[in-house]
């Protein structure tokens, strides 16, 4: 695995290496996050990791090739960070601020749009349930502060929720092996979705087809959609009264996706 920053694409195409870091997802994330909708068309293209390889040949070997998909790592603070910091001691040291963990919420979009995109998801050690450390740009205050898992996080009314979405995304993105291998597909219609704070992407093969529907925004959202494939849809998050019974191929279908969530 490459660590090629400035061109992660070109990293994949000229060496041995068959995947790499890439920057591109997390900034596109932390751009919609800080409440800019026109970079949602950048975010929708790197969930699919847009202009990446997925083979090349190299000395007559055929190599297959991936990317990391990531908005938390080490190098940066924690996502819900971007919503809101609070800091018990802010006029002595800056150090202590952390992620407000009572928006949660707003972190649920992202990690579905994460877990169910092209390449490798990676959950940053926490980030199952909600860590809010914060972490300066720059500074000794990166490397000398000590930032212990905080697993109490794990059963607390901001973390439960968050383990248990993630779980249910990581079933589905397991039974389902055109999300993990098949085609990506970003539906890039700023009128219809984006100047809503609306991001859809479909993941494909064959005859297996999933939607995924993502609300970025603060209301909840009704959009049209039209589903190429004829059937019967399972809303894979929670079923039931949002299954879709015999959608025609190519037929309007409007969708409810509620603020800070998503359908699959």
């Amino acid at each position: 695995m490459a660590e090629q920053l400035e061109a992660p694409e070109e990293v994949l195409r000229s060496t041995y290496s068959n995947c790499t870091w890439q920057n591109g997802t997390y900034g596109a994330a932390r751009a919609v996050a800080h409440g800019d909708r026109g970079r949602l068309a950048d975010l929708g293209l790197q969930l699919g990791l847009f202009g990446y390889p997925d083979r090349e040949t190299l000395n007559g070997d055929e190599i297959p090739k991936t990317a990391l998909q990531y908005v938390e790592n080490h190098d940066h603070e924690r996502f819900l960070c971007n919503f809101g910091t609070s800091n018990p001691d802010e006029a002595v040291n800056p150090l202590f601020a952390e992620g407000d963990r009572t928006l949660w919420y707003m972190l649920q979009p992202y990690l579905i749009g994460l877990l169910m995109s092209k390449g490798i998801p990676m959950l940053w050690q926490g980030e199952e349930f909600a860590e809010n450390y914060f972490l300066p740009d720059f500074g000794m205050g990166r490397v000398s502060l000590l930032r212990p898992m905080r697993w109490d996080f794990f059963y607390d009314e901001s973390g439960r929720p968050i383990v248990s979405l993630i779980r249910r995304l990581l079933r589905i993105r397991r039974r389902r092996d055109h999300i993990r291998q098949g085609t990506y597909f970003f539906f890039n219609d700023w009128d219809r979705y984006q100047q809503f704070g609306v991001l859809l992407f479909a993941r494909y093969a064959v005859t297996q087809y999933t939607l995924v529907a993502i609300n970025f925004s603060d209301t909840g959202r009704t959009v049209p959609f039209w589903f190429p494939m004829g059937g019967d849809y399972v809303e894979e998050l929670h079923g039931g009264a949002l299954d879709l019974r015999n959608v025609l191929s190519f037929r309007r279908v409007d969708l409810d996706i509620p603020s800070h969530y998503g359908r699959i």
